[in-house]
C-alpha cells in the first residue's frame, strides 16, 4: 500500500558489511556454483562480485530470479537445497547456514543499534508499507517495532534469506497472516506499480449502521489485500471515514467564504483553511508516517477536499 524507494548506496553498503561479517566462513564459492544451476544465466552478468551482487539485488532482479525458477528450474533448486531423509526434508549445509544466519543477522548492531532497527529507520517508515494502520517505529536501539517480512519465503528459497530487498519491515499482523502463502504479492519496492491509483480506498453508506470501507486492487496489490485481510481491519475505521465526511458536509462553501471573510485580515488562503479543517493535504511521501494516510487521501479526493 506504501511504495518504497530504494535505499541509499550508504545503507546498502553497511548492510552488506554485516552480511559479509557474519558470514565470513561461509563458502561462498561452492554457494555461488550451485546457484548458477538454476539461477537466470545473465543473473551475475557484469558482476565482479557475485555473492556481495545476489545480497543486493533490487526486487526487480529478485522478483525475474523467482519467475524463472518456478517456471523452468524449480526441480533442480529443490534438488541443490534440499535432501530427503525418510519423511523428514532438510536444508542441504550450506542452505541451511544462509537460512539460519537470518536471525543473527538481523540483530547484529552497529554503533549499538541493531540492523533490524536501522533497516526501518532506512526506509523512513513509521507505519506498515502493507497495511498503512499500525506503527512498526522503533522503541530503542535494539528494540524494532517491526517485523522482517521475507517477500519470497526462506523456507522456499533460502538463497534469498538474507537478501536486504527481500526483507521488508511490516507489522506483526500483517506478517502473520501473510506468512507462507504461495501466492503473488506486491512488493513495496515494486517501481512499476502505480501505487496511487492501482489501489483505491472508497465508502458505501453514511451512517454508523450500514458504512463499509471499500478497497479496490489491480493486479498482485488484490493478493495483497484479500489475503492480508487488509479490507477487513479497515471497518474499525468507520468512525473516521463518518467524521470526515460530517466535517465537509459541516463546512460547506457558504461557511468556507464567511469563515475566510472574517480571517481575510490575517492573509489566510482557502488551502490553509482546509489544513485547519482536515489537517494537511496527504501525499505519497508522507503516507509512510501517517497512519491511514493512504484512506484519508482517496476519501479526501473523492470528497473534492483536495484535489
Amino acid at each position: 500500500m506504501i511504495q518504497l524507494e530504494p535505499y541509499s548506496e550508504k545503507f546498502e553498503t553497511e548492510y552488506w558489511n554485516a552480511v559479509d561479517k557474519k558470514l565470513k566462513a561461509f563458502d561462498r564459492g561452492k554457494f555461488m556454483d550451485s546457484c548458477k544451476k538454476y539461477l537466470p544465466p545473465n543473473f551475475f552478468a557484469g558482476s565482479d562480485n557475485e555473492f556481495k551482487s545476489l545480497i543486493l539485488a533490487r526486487k526487480e532482479k529478485l522478483k525475474a530470479a523467482e519467475a524463472y525458477i518456478s517456471g523452468t528450474t524449480i526441480d533442480r533448486m529443490n534438488r541443490e537445497c534440499f535432501s530427503m531423509y525418510g519423511k523428514k526434508t532438510r536444508m542441504r549445509r550450506l542452505y541451511r547456514v544462509i537460512h539460519d544466519c537470518y536471525s543473527s543477522l538481523a540483530g547484529s548492531t552497529l554503533d549499538r543499534t541493531s540492523l533490524r532497527v536501522r533497516i526501518v529507520q532506512n526506509t523512513g517508515l513509521t507505519v506498515c508499507p502493507y497495511c498503512n494502520r499500525d506503527y512498526i517505529n522503533c522503541r530503542g536501539k535494539k528494540v524494532s517495532g517491526a517485523q522482517l517480512d521475507h517477500f519470497f519465503n526462506k523456507a522456499a528459497f533460502p538463497l534469498f534469506s538474507v537478501c536486504l530487498y527481500n526483507l521488508i519491515p511490516v507489522c506483526g499482523n500483517c506478517n502473520r497472516v501473510k506468512s507462507d502463502k504461495a501466492l503473488e504479492f506486491a512488493s513495496p519496492f515494486d517501481g512499476s506499480l502505480n501505487w496511487i491509483e492501482d489501489l483505491t480506498f472508497s465508502y458505501i453508506g453514511t451512517t454508523p449502521k450500514d458504512m463499509r470501507i471499500k478497497i479496490t486492487a489491480d493486479g498482485n496489490l488484490k493478493n495483497n489485500i484479500e489475503t492480508m485481510k487488509i479490507e477487513q481491519a479497515y471497518q474499525i475505521h468507520s468512525t473516521e471515514v463518518l467524521e470526515l465526511i460530517e466535517k465537509e458536509q459541516m463546512y460547506n462553501q457558504t461557511q468556507k467564504d464567511e469563515l475566510q471573510e472574517m480571517l481575510e485580515r490575517v492573509g489566510l488562503t482557502d488551502k490553509e483553511l482546509k489544513k485547519m479543517i482536515f489537517g494537511p493535504e496527504i501525499t505519497k511521501e508522507n503516507m509512510r508516517t501517517k497512519p491511514l494516510g493512504k484512506m484519508m487521501h482517496d476519501l479526501h479526493k473523492e470528497l473534492k477536499i483536495y484535489g
